[in-house]
């Protein structure tokens, strides 16, 4: 069973205002990496973590063609850390779309003055700490 902690939704929630780091992992479907940082990461509910994709670079590629995905959050003065692995959906229109704009912080939207992104919400399949194997939580 996945069940975001409050911790973890405070501090995803509010990592681009605390400078903290939250890290998307893609991959092709050929095994291509790409990784990038998003500041517009938020914890969506219970289950799910959601972003705004803007930049329309490799990760929004990787994601249509392969749909697994991991998103690193680090504090590393605090030494907490998650690594989320899931599935990933891409909303190139529709109400899931506007919701995920609506809920996408400010700075990130103004990124984005005529609104061409893309909603992305994953389903948290697995969470594991940022050291070791340990797995917190699994589906």
């Amino acid at each position: 069973m996945i069940k975001l902690t409050d911790e973890m939704k405070e501090r995803i929630n509010n990592a681009f205002y605390d400078k903290k780091t939250c890290i998307l992992a893609t991959a092709s479907k050929d095994g291509f990496p790409s990784v990038s940082f998003r500041g517009s990461m938020m914890a969506w509910d219970d289950e799910h973590l959601a972003y705004w994709e803007r930049s329309h670079f490799r990760g929004e590629e990787n994601v249509e063609e392969n749909p697994h995905v991991v998103v690193f959050y680090m504090d590393y003065p605090a030494r907490v850390g998650w690594r989320f692995i899931g599935q990933a959906t891409v909303y190139k229109d529709g109400e899931m779309r506007q919701r995920i704009m609506e809920r996408t912080i400010k700075e990130e939207l103004e990124k984005d003055p005529d609104r061409k992104g893309l909603g992305v919400l994953i389903r948290i399949d697995k969470i594991r700490g940022y050291a070791g194997n340990a797995i917190l939580q699994e589906r």
